[in-house]
């Protein structure tokens, strides 16, 4: 009675060329889908793996994966083919209802199209989709390049991570940098890295002082590139990261319209 109630179609659980289930969904899988994500938010699996690339155009297949439903939670994998270089993209993100919270777990992104702010895009897609939601919590590990685009797109390192690992590697290569940087300069960051608030990084993310590389040289002359302090700090280091995002603070929601061109 309910699914004839709401129009609920199982077949949308069948598969295709682009949708796939690993493993395939079990009738109470489905029940649960039709509880917990149909019945509140209107969407099917594709529905959902769309809303999660909304930004990327081309073909694109999605995989429901891992679907648990006495945790509450499963995987979103979507990979896009091809990309603007060729070469194809992909992104993983799982949702956890007993947070309730997404977790941006993996996203590959041909350095062509990364570059075009194309994983920034697609990180954008998660934000509107728990928004959506009502999801106010997207939690993620910060690696490689992600260290510092996330940290300037208004991710926050967990306290542990912070105190422990960040601040203190961006200090180590601070101190690299003194013979480049005026001492009234090196003060005021210097006071900015003893600070005790996760949320620091992102004035750490937001210093654009040139500074000599330490990773990147002139191909013509072998000498360093300049890069912005900021980076130096979070990206020439090899501290991975912790943190959340967290929709429901205008801060962070005012740091993420800026980033992705939304400004009010």
């Amino acid at each position: 009675m309910w699914d004839a109630l709401n129009n609920f179609d199982r077949d949308r659980f069948s598969g295709s060329n682009f949708l796939s289930f690993d493993p395939p969904l079990s009738d109470a899988a489905i029940d649960w889908w039709r509880d917990h994500i149909y019945a509140p938010h209107g969407l099917y699996p594709d529905d959902l793996g769309e809303l999660l690339s909304a930004s990327a155009t081309g073909d694109k297949t999605i995989t429901i994966a891992d679907l648990d439903p006495r945790a509450g939670s499963f995987v979103v994998r979507v990979k896009g083919f091809p990309s603007d270089s060729g070469e194809a993209w992909w992104t993983q993100r799982k949702l956890d209802l007993s947070g309730p919270l997404f977790e941006a777990q993996r996203m590959l992104i041909p350095s062509v199209d990364r570059q075009k702010g194309k994983g920034r895009m697609l990180m954008a897609d998660l934000i509107d989709t728990a928004g959506r939601m009502g999801i106010n919590t997207i939690t993620i590990e910060a690696q490689d390049i992600g260290r510092y685009a996330w940290a300037r797109f208004g991710f926050v390192p967990d306290r542990t991570a912070w105190m422990r690992n960040v601040r203190t590697e961006a200090g180590r290569r601070l101190k690299m940098a003194a013979a480049e940087i005026s001492p009234a300069s090196m003060r005021s960051y210097r006071e900015v890295l003893d600070g005790e608030q996760p949320k620091l990084i992102r004035e750490v993310a937001s210093w654009r002082d040139p500074v000599n590389s330490i990773v990147n040289f002139n191909k013509d002359t072998g000498l360093p590139e300049k890069v912005p302090l900021g980076q130096a700090l979070l990206l020439e280091t090899q501290e991975q990261w912790y943190g959340t995002f967290e929709l429901d603070d205008p801060e962070t929601m005012e740091i993420f319209r800026k980033y992705v061109g939304r400004e009010q």
